[in-house]
């Protein structure tokens, strides 16, 4: 996971999260110097989805989440949060340059946000790591980056059901036959 952008993909339930978490941890603490950030659809779900765990794994002593302030801090770097929710959303990060990102649930972000995200990235050595469960054949990141990643600087994890060793095989079971399709 060294490339421009990082993306963990597939299955729901399927240990994406942790696992680009511990590569974020990693990235976190030897980063290039510069501002980084992470984003979710909401501030509200990237604290569910991220920054509860995240504090779970590194512990107080290392991590603190400064809702006022917009920030987390890990391992004494200040990580902006933001919130990529609609359209207007791209007005959150313009003209601020970042050295990384941490992006959960790529998919639900406005292709403008996306987008103006990649080109706050001038920071020699920045990366993109990042979430997503599956959408659309047609959905512009599928589109434009997944299917693009022999031609851009991307690599790709795909995960299933059974890289999560802490789901039992009944529960995988009844997901399996409930989702179909797209799902």
């Amino acid at each position: 996971s060294n490339a421009s952008i990082n993306i963990w993909e597939g299955s729901v339930r399927s240990s994406k999260t942790v696992s680009s978490l511990v590569r974020w941890i990693q990235y976190v603490r030897t980063a290039p110097p510069g501002k980084l950030v992470m984003i979710g659809k909401t501030e509200r779900t990237l604290k569910r989805n991220v920054i509860d765990l995240l504090s779970e794994i590194i512990g107080s002593k290392d991590f603190k989440y400064n809702r006022g302030m917009g920030e987390v801090i890990m391992y004494g770097r200040a990580i902006d949060i933001v919130g990529a929710n609609d359209e207007r959303s791209e007005s959150k990060i313009r003209g601020v340059t970042y050295a990384g990102a941490y992006c959960d649930e790529i998919t639900l972000y406005p292709e403008s946000f996306f987008k103006m995200l990649r080109t706050r990235f001038s920071v020699r050595g920045a990366m993109l790591f990042g979430t997503t469960n599956p959408d659309s054949p047609f959905h512009w990141f599928k589109v434009d980056y997944l299917d693009r990643r022999d031609e851009l600087d991307i690599k790709v994890f795909h995960f299933i059901l059974d890289d999560n060793l802490n789901l039992n095989e009944t529960y995988k079971a009844n997901l399996e036959k409930e989702y179909t399709g797209l799902w």
